[in-house]
């Protein structure tokens, strides 16, 4: 009776830690640690230096320095979220299956196919692919030219049991390393 209650004492112990984990991630876009705040620090972040580098234009008259901080502002507008990112991060989002793997029966399997369907170019859905994986969006693996696997970040959505989202958070499988935006912006 005694092994039995130290189990069963166990398991409500478990079963609360994941309630609790599932819970906050309910309210994950809400907290300051949620997707949407992220963005918002990681966008602000940028147009907060491409403002300075505004500034900094206003003032330089050098034109190897002016034509750097072109290229600069450039490079931190393409790190932005556009259009064709978060078309190609809500086409997987609409595909996603159970503990956060999309269903590749249901998907194009390669970046052309997934532009010709959403059409879009394929050169910026190359680019959007990159860009979601290096913010730690999505991950996949590709055989060729052929996606084998896709996965989205389980930080800003869940389809699954709540057991398996706490279990695979406080893993943090091979495929999402990091957190969406945690990311270090590098000058041009």
């Amino acid at each position: 009776m005694d092994n039995n209650n130290t189990k069963n004492k166990k398991d409500q112990k478990e079963d609360f830690k994941t309630k609790v984990g599932f819970q906050k991630f309910a309210f994950f876009s809400f907290d300051k640690e949620g997707y949407v705040m992220r963005l918002r620090k990681y966008e602000t972040a940028i147009r907060r230096r491409i403002k300075q580098l505004r500034e900094d234009k206003k003032i330089v008259s050098n034109t190897n320095t002016l034509a750097s901080i072109e290229k600069e502002i450039k490079s931190l507008k393409g790190k932005l979220l556009n259009n064709t990112d978060n078309a190609v991060l809500y086409y997987f989002i609409e595909h996603i299956d159970y503990d956060n793997k999309v269903d590749m029966d249901k998907v194009k399997k390669t970046q052309k196919a997934i532009a010709d369907e959403l059409c879009l170019d394929n050169a910026e859905v190359s680019r959007a692919f990159k860009k979601l994986k290096e913010l730690n969006l999505i991950s996949f693996s590709k055989s060729g030219h052929a996606l084998e696997k896709v996965w989205v970040s389980p930080f800003i959505l869940w389809r699954g049991k709540a057991g398996a989202h706490y279990k695979l958070m406080k893993e943090l499988k091979e495929e999402f390393r990091g957190i969406p935006f945690e990311t270090k912006l590098k000058a041009a």
